[in-house]
């Protein structure tokens, strides 16, 4: 008998087996669409002459009423002015300016003016090299407009106008593109400028004036999406209408070279029906880069430029030095690049991620040796550098560290920063700014995953429990009810809750990282990582000059000797792109007589070959395990992998790629989740501030945020009389079931964190809804006032999503909330109400408190579970 199909409940019939039903046929769910590969950008151009602005009203009134609205809106909220420097004193700009100001005020639509920075209002000196420096200038310019419109309201009911100026250089226009593209819910964004353009390559291809910056709308990688839907010219002798181009076809790596590889993986994948490859190579590590290599010379065989990016942990772990070795070659004819960055959620801004060097790089590579970015590491660095792809217009490839960067990061085509207050580090929002842009490949080396944190292997479980609470069994007929308005859904839809019966793997993968012995491998190789990376810094800072004396590196840079002092520390965090990774060097302080550098550096090599032996003696503890506990914990890792890969496909490989609607299911219990996450990290910037120990089970990511907050969803929908009995008992019992391994998804030790630095209750509540009054997904719904927000719900049972009286059916799923629901589970999660697991009882499924004595094993609670859900499924069969 099967663990998870009891005698007494039957098997749901398929959704596959009702496709000729007459109640089904009809439904999107069972309807793939033929070719969605042909893509075009369309830029509507109308003339729009200076002598209208006359009347101030009526020259708005035309923009208003010619530039198209989002779906589902019939008017513009607000309109963001973004115009040149004032310094500039460009007379027809100033006119343009002052005529939309009046004529919003004369229409009754508030206008907020922003001003770009001077110096990016004037193009470099004709045949003057553009330089990092250059690219630098027009990044922060770009970003600083777009937080700037996000902190004045802006969301995807707003309008963009960029003004242009009296220029003749289109690349100032360019400006629009990047902005406009920025917000990631979308803004409407209209170009007024005084360029003539002629060919349609001018209408859909913008770069900025140091080339660096590159928006060509035809490259397939961004499906069709361009950010300005209609430039607004006064000349009268430039052709006016749509201006239409077709889309490059869609060219993703080959995989021809691994199809006879046994070790090789494929879970197959559509985003906008592309077909993006998806391997996992279960073979020995070092076979595994070799074997990416390959791909890469296939694909690129007159040479390339790799840019591998990796955050400070995973490059202390040595991934990110091995994969440029491996791509450069012997002969290092392929001169790359190895970008290091500070690794958190705190980190995930943009000036993280932009550098001179960087983009000089990109900068310096030629068509024929094009620059090739590869995201080396966990989601957060996928979702920036890609984004750093996306702005360059380079090709680009994820490698996941982490199970979360593989099958959620990946599974998707947006690439963002978060808002962050550069000042306090403190998180404004989540994933606001950003861009719709695919890698050409993601290849997952399954070894890697072995070094994964506690912290991460919860982020990857609290995802999937939101996934089974807001899908279900998707490949029944009654998920084909439930989500009937999904395009071709049948192709990828998956019984999510098998992820259930993975429980055993994932409490096994639990107790290997947290083995001691394995803990300690860990902290020695990211200690001797680190002392790597800092002697590589010295090198880069010394140049060549250290390869040619034997004196002292410290005497020739005398502002060294407290980082030699500090080279001998073995302190470090063995968890992964947490918020706590820096170097602890108080033990030692900056008094101690430094080390020779010079001696350190010659040693490098030897740092280099112990880090790589102790990898091999930590992936061999894995391998020492009994057949047992490896094949459930390879199981728990495929099967999720997979599961979530199919659930997000669902969605994107036909309804919605861009997930403005219906994928916006994915942002189930989100909505709290970032604003736990963000306090999370403000409460760790804090405690390292007053030198504050942050324990490693009070490190909380992204995942095990939206697990924590799926249980808050859950209350709310209770308290609203939505989710009721078993099917509330349900919901919650799926976090509380994973949550017996090690309680990654209890409250406890972030309230003993903040008790440490005397955070109250109220100020914990209020840090969190300052986030969600400036979540992403506002101005989909016109909220009846402040106090409330906007969210999602489970209605009856799990996989049953609550409907909005919204009339826009694309928005069905996001309902209005009040703010003090929200403040009322959040008040119970600090007192310690969700700190609780699952068990059963008699027969009846029971929430204890984290910690006590469970009576039944977490798989005969899995299958409990399964067989409850099942017959809530059976009673609503049509």
């Amino acid at each position: 008998m099967s663990l998870f199909l009891p005698n007494n409940v039957s098997p749901l019939p398929s959704a596959a087996s009702y496709s000729n039903h007459e109640d089904y046929r009809e439904s999107e769910y069972l309807t793939l669409p033929k070719d969605m590969t042909h893509r075009s950008v369309s830029v509507d151009s109308v003339h729009l002459s200076d002598e209208s602005r006359s009347n101030p009203q009526s020259y708005v009134r035309k923009i208003l009423t010619t530039t198209p609205k989002p779906k589902g809106r019939y008017a513009f909220s607000n309109i963001h002015l973004v115009g040149p420097s004032a310094k500039l004193q460009d007379a027809q700009a100033e006119h343009t300016i002052q005529t939309i100001l009046d004529g919003s005020s004369a229409n009754g639509i508030k206008c907020t003016l922003h001003r770009l920075n001077h110096e990016a209002c004037v193009s470099p000196k004709s045949g003057v090299a553009c330089t990092g420096e250059q690219a630098m200038l027009e990044y922060n310019t770009i970003f600083q407009m777009a937080s700037s419109m996000l902190l004045h309201k802006a969301d995807r009911a707003s309008l963009l106008l960029y003004v242009g100026w009296s220029t003749s250089d289109a690349t100032l226009d360019a400006y629009a593109a990047f902005i406009g593209m920025l917000p990631f819910r979308g803004v409407s964004t209209a170009l007024i400028s005084r360029v003539k353009r002629s060919s349609v390559q001018e209408f859909t291809r913008v770069c900025t004036p140091s080339a660096t910056f590159v928006y060509d709308g035809i490259n397939a990688a961004r499906m069709g999406k361009y950010p300005i839907s209609t430039i607004y010219s006064p000349h009268a002798d430039v052709s006016h209408g749509s201006k239409t181009c077709d889309v490059q076809p869609w060219n993703p790596i080959g995989t021809s070279t691994t199809e006879q590889d046994e070790e090789v993986i494929r879970i197959p994948f559509k985003i906008g029906g592309l077909a993006l490859p998806m391997l996992t190579h279960n073979g020995s590590y070092h076979s595994a880069i070799q074997a990416f290599a390959e791909l890469l010379e296939a694909r690129y065989p007159k040479g390339y430029t790799p840019i591998v990016s990796c955050g400070e942990t995973v490059d202390a772990l040595g991934y990110g030095q091995d994969m440029l070795s491996a791509l450069e070659g012997v002969d290092g004819a392929n001169d790359g690049m190895l970008f290091v960055h500070k690794s958190g959620e705190t980190y995930k801004r943009y000036d993280n991620y932009g550098t001179e060097e960087l983009f000089s790089k990109i900068q310096t590579s030629t068509k024929r040796k094009p620059a090739v970015i590869i995201a080396l590491g966990g989601g957060v660095n996928g979702n920036c550098i890609g984004l750093i792809a996306a702005l360059t217009n380079v090709e680009f490839i994820e490698v996941p560290t982490t199970p979360m960067h593989y099958n959620d990061a990946v599974t998707s085509a947006k690439k963002a920063f978060s808002l962050v207050d550069e000042e306090n580090d403190t998180i404004l929002s989540k994933n606001i700014l950003g861009a719709f842009y695919l890698p050409q490949l993601a290849y997952c080396i399954n070894e890697t995953l072995l070094t994964i944190s506690v912290a991460n292997a919860y982020a990857t479980v609290g995802e999937s429990c939101k996934t089974m609470n807001m899908l279900g069994m998707a490949d029944s007929v009654v998920g084909m009810r439930d989500f009937s308005n999904i395009l071709g859904a049948t192709e990828f839809a998956s019984d999510f809750t098998t992820i259930l019966s993975e429980v055993s793997g994932f409490e096994y993968l639990i107790q290997f990282i947290l083995d001691s012995d394995n803990v300690q491998l860990k902290e020695r190789i990211i200690s001797i990582g680190k002392k790597i990376a800092a002697l590589r810094n010295l090198e880069q800072e010394s140049g060549e000059v250290m390869k040619h004396t034997g004196k002292s590196i410290t005497r020739m840079f005398p502002s060294l000797p407290s980082l030699a002092a500090s080279l001998d520390s073995t302190t470090s965090d063995s968890s992964i792109s947490s918020e706590s990774e820096e170097d602890d060097d108080s033990e030692n302080g900056t008094d101690s007589e430094p080390a020779d550098i010079s001696d350190m550096y010659e040693d490098m090599d030897s740092l280099i070959e112990e880090r790589r032996a102790l990898l091999s003696k930590y992936r061999s503890s894995f391998h020492d395990l009994s057949e047992s506990k490896k094949a459930a914990i390879l199981s728990f890792l495929t099967t999720i992998n997979r599961e979530i890969v199919r659930a997000k496909a669902m969605f994107l490989a036909y309804s919605d790629p861009f997930e403005k609607y219906r994928a916006l299911l994915f942002e189930y219990a989100h909505t709290l989740g970032h604003g736990v996450e963000a306090f999370a990290n403000d409460l760790y910037l804090m405690a390292r501030q007053r030198n504050v120990p942050i324990p490693v089970e009070a490190l909380r990511l992204h995942g095990q945020c939206v697990g924590m907050a799926v249980l808050w969803a859950g209350d709310m929908s209770r308290n609203l009389g939505k989710l009721e009995g078993k099917g509330y008992t349900l919901h919650q019992s799926f976090p509380y079931l994973f949550n017996r391994a090690a309680g990654g998804f209890s409250f406890a030790p972030l309230r003993d964190l903040c008790d440490a630095l005397g955070v109250s209750k109220a100020e914990f509540t209020e840090k969190v809804l300052q986030v969600v009054r400036r979540d992403n997904k506002r101005g989909y719904c016109n909220c009846s006032d402040p106090a409330k927000s906007v969210d999602q719900l489970v209605t009856c049972r799990p996989g049953k999503m609550l409907g909005s009286d919204d009339p826009n059916a694309e928005v069905r799923y996001l309902v209005e909330v009040d703010e003090s629901w929200q403040k009322d589970v959040l008040d119970q999660a600090f007192d310690g109400l969700f700190d609780q697991v699952c068990d059963v009882r008699g027969d009846e499924l029971v929430f204890v408190p984290n910690g006590s004595q469970c009576h039944t094993s977490s798989t005969n609670v899995a299958s409990h579970i399964r067989k409850e859900l099942l017959k809530m499924y059976h009673e609503d069969m049509p």
